[in-house]
């Protein structure tokens, strides 16, 4: 085989891989794109946009299949309610039994939870003679990856958004935190205030959580800062008369005190969360990944 024949078997297997779909597994260029899908991954693993926390933080695990399908735990797990006004409803079950007696039994119950992969990313197109063209060029030695890094940062902000705001009634997306998160504060209009962020901590902590990231916008963070610093809960800064001239003035709130259980919250700035925000516990005190919030 010639070097012809080599470049138009690797040219046919391209095409295939990008017109052959799981739903028909047929060849029709005619109706889908005919262009080559590459895997960026490697390369986005080392883009970390400030702008984008929450995608930041959520851990990335490669997945098999058209879907991804784990158990979800649906019943409680602690013994009794008491008192029954201040603690979420347990198994209503003793944890105490007498000498030569058997203890009490009980059942967890699990739901099968799956959901469908969906396809991210952006298509990217360079003319043969203007990348020619880019070769060794003052400033952009090569023009497809500086695009590259352009549409895969694009791609990051987009699925950033998702995360927030998806919703599987658009074609192709998946719920978002703000769908699938029921137990919300409801409308809120006006500004986030530490005393509002202890409240929620309570409500959470009755039902074993433990917040650790608390996401903004822009002016809801600043209402936060000013009300911490207006209740004197943030440290003020004193300035001799022979500082004056030199001063930077200004605070920036990177956490704050859960004080239900003393822990630290650590506090982001999120363009995508409308005018709310999203106070989230990552993970289970066994170290299981999940997200509850309030919104």
């Amino acid at each position: 085989m010639n070097y012809v024949d080599e470049a138009l078997q690797q040219i046919r297997e391209q095409l295939y891989k990008a017109a052959e779909v799981t739903s028909t597994y047929t060849f029709s260029p005619t109706t889908r794109s005919i262009f080559s899908p590459e895997n960026l991954d490697e390369r986005i693993k080392f883009l970390v946009p400030i702008d984008t926390p929450l995608r930041n933080r959520i851990p990335r695990v490669a997945g098999k299949g058209q879907a991804a399908m784990w158990k979800r735990m649906t019943s409680a797990v602690h013994s009794k309610s008491h008192p029954s006004t201040n603690v979420a409803a347990g198994t209503n079950t003793a944890i105490s039994f007498a000498d030569a007696g058997a203890p009490n039994e009980t059942t967890q119950t699990y739901d099968m939870v799956s959901q469908a992969y969906e396809l991210l990313g952006r298509k990217l197109e360079v003319g043969g003679l203007a990348l020619a063209a880019s070769r060794g060029r003052d400033g952009q030695p090569d023009m497809m990856k500086s695009r590259e890094q352009i549409k895969a940062y694009e791609l990051m902000l987009g699925e950033e958004e998702m995360i927030v705001a998806g919703d599987t009634d658009v074609a192709n997306e998946f719920d978002g935190l703000f769908k699938q998160i029921t137990t919300n504060s409801g409308s809120y209009s006006g500004f986030v205030t530490s005393s509002g962020i202890g409240a929620n901590c309570r409500t959470l902590y009755l039902y074993g959580a433990d917040p650790t990231l608390l996401v903004l916008n822009a002016r809801q963070l600043q209402a936060l800062a000013d009300d911490l610093q207006a209740s004197g809960a943030i440290q003020r800064s004193v300035i001799t008369q022979g500082e004056v001239a030199g001063v930077t003035g200004g605070f920036a709130l990177s956490r704050i005190v859960n004080p239900v259980t003393q822990s630290l919250i650590d506090v982001k700035p999120e363009r995508f969360v409308g005018y709310g925000g999203l106070l989230l516990t990552e993970k289970s005190p066994a170290g299981m990944q999940l997200t509850v919030g309030q919104v």
